[in-house]
């Protein structure tokens, strides 16, 4: 019968832990996280069922998870203490020749499946789990997997926030319109930052192959502070200079930008401008913009002044919206959308 037992640590609210099928797809168990909390679904010959329990373990802890198929039954347990009883008439997987073989997705499903589920799911995970044990084999199979992939390593310590290694962005289609008026638009950004790196893109609007507006941690010429500036095309319109940034502390930039005004503002300094730049600006908002985070995609050379990814921590609010990177109409795999590495002083 199925059986997983693993130890997993997550800041994530919804995403899949594991999804098992039999090698005809006609029956499946879904492991998954939903508001924080265990949910099961699964489907065998009998019919299909959803349940979730169980207190929420999206607090960055480690928690034992085990899911094991009994007589007549589903029992889910954290930390050894059975959270749920789920009633399964029949066997969750047939045994061929004597054998039960399934197939296994962590993290994740295979795309034909999405629409079958009983409860649709947004499917990103962002957690680390060790200590497999899957179907009483040990971690066999899983660590050679794992092994390879850098990226798939866990963090030795986490805390709450976004990791961008650098290496990759991710981009969001946001609404700045105002609904009262079609010529008014708002971009109000909040971002709380910790670079590991002194140049990259933060915060950037695209269109069509422009870069309307780009928000940006670049290197000064002083050995202890950096620069963080506002361009609209290549025009640098504000720029405010902090200490150091690559250090342990976070540090808060908001951007507020209207049709007629521009405000930069870093720990307690602003900037302000009514650059005619602004009009460059209103232009691309009247068409269609791509939020990105982190960086850019490719654009013609001297588009912007700085194009280099950003790397460390970020969490990034737009227009009182906090923004969750497994949302994102498209992010780089080894961006970590609900981790960031604690600095261990």
């Amino acid at each position: 019968r199925f059986t997983a037992e693993f130890d997993f640590r997550t800041y994530d609210a919804e995403g899949v832990i594991l999804y098992a099928e039999s090698l005809d797809n006609s029956a499946w168990i879904l492991l998954a996280l939903r508001e924080g909390k265990i949910e099961i679904q699964f489907k065998n010959e009998f019919g299909t069922k959803v349940t979730s329990g169980g207190k929420a373990i999206n607090d960055g802890l480690w928690h034992i998870v085990s899911v094991e198929e009994l007589e007549h039954s589903i029992s889910v347990k954290i930390a050894k203490e059975a959270v749920m009883s789920i009633n399964s008439p029949g066997t969750l997987f047939k045994q061929s020749q004597g054998f039960l073989e399934t197939k296994v997705y962590i993290a994740g499903l295979p795309r034909r499946v999405g629409g079958a589920l009983v409860k649709q799911i947004n499917p990103r995970l962002d957690g680390c789990i060790r200590a497999w044990n899957l179907m009483n084999q040990g971690h066999s199979g899983v660590n050679e997997v794992i092994q390879e992939k850098q990226s798939k390593h866990c963090l030795v310590a986490v805390g709450r926030g976004s990791f961008y290694p650098g290496t990759g962005m991710a981009a969001f289609q946001i609404n700045y319109n105002n609904a009262d008026s079609a010529e008014d638009w708002l971009i109000n950004v909040t971002l709380t930052i910790r670079p590991s790196t002194d140049t990259g893109v933060m915060f950037a609007l695209v269109s069509n192959e422009t870069v309307p507006l780009a928000l940006s941690i670049v290197d000064s010429d002083s050995s202890d502070s950096q620069k963080i500036t506002v361009t609209i095309g290549n025009i640098t319109v504000a720029q405010l200079e902090s200490k150091k940034l690559c250090t342990p502390r976070k540090v808060q930039v908001g951007l507020l930008v209207t049709k007629e005004e521009l405000e930069l503002a870093v720990d307690s300094h602003t900037d302000r401008s009514n650059s005619e730049q602004l009009s460059t600006l209103h232009q691309a908002m009247m068409a269609n913009v791509v939020t990105y985070l982190g960086g850019l995609p490719d654009v013609p050379l001297g588009a912007t002044p700085v194009t280099a990814f950003y790397n460390g921590c970020m969490e990034v609010k737009v227009n009182s919206r906090q923004l969750d990177l497994d949302e994102a109409i498209s992010k780089h795999n080894d961006i970590r959308s609900h981790s960031c590495p604690l600095i261990m002083q």
